[in-house]
């Protein structure tokens, strides 16, 4: 019986959350399946080429990486879509396992931003209650109005840490 050897996977390296979507890179896929980079983005310009329009601009992203030398490199982002695509044609236990890895990585980070989104949403309802409160303040007299101007700046800093906490920060690193 062979041993097979896959590589630990971290979800918040293999994929990440970009304005609310769950995304991976040519740069991961070449890394974790132990291919040349040029030769995934052959595959997946390939791949690309192939699908309806709409499909691949909605799922392939091409896009620019600086280099160990500082220069300038071609790569892609790919959607879980994209990627099931481009990896399909990927064979062997290994692949078959680094497969499962990121579609599992992919599902972990849909219920990432699923959460983050409900948190804040609920941050905010109950931020928009405390605003709504302290406005009431500020129209029953002088000596709440007071009191209203001093919350204002106080619930306008709390409204910047709810919209921070509810962007994703993963550590990701090429």
């Amino acid at each position: 019986m062979q041993t097979l050897i896959v590589k630990e996977a971290n979800f918040s390296e293999m994929v990440m959350a970009i304005h609310g979507k769950a995304l991976t890179t040519s740069l991961k896929i070449a890394e974790y399946f132990g291919m040349r980079h040029a030769n995934v983005l052959r595959k997946i310009r390939q791949v690309r080429d192939e699908c309806p329009t709409e499909f691949a601009q909605l799922n392939f992203e091409s896009t620019d990486f600086i280099d160990k030398n500082g220069e300038s490199q071609p790569m892609f982002k790919l959607t879980k879509d994209g990627y099931m695509l481009v990896v399909m044609g990927f064979t062997g236990a290994a692949a078959m396992q680094i497969k499962i890895k990121y579609i599992q990585a992919f599902n972990w980070m849909a219920e990432q931003i699923t959460r983050w989104n409900e948190m804040g949403e609920e941050a905010q309802h109950r931020h928009a209650l405390k605003v709504a409160k302290s406005e009431v303040k500020a129209r029953i007299g002088s000596k709440l109005m007071n009191s209203r101007k001093r919350e204002k700046k106080i619930l306008a800093m709390e409204f910047e840490k709810i919209l921070s906490l509810t962007q994703p920060k993963l550590l990701f690193s090429e």
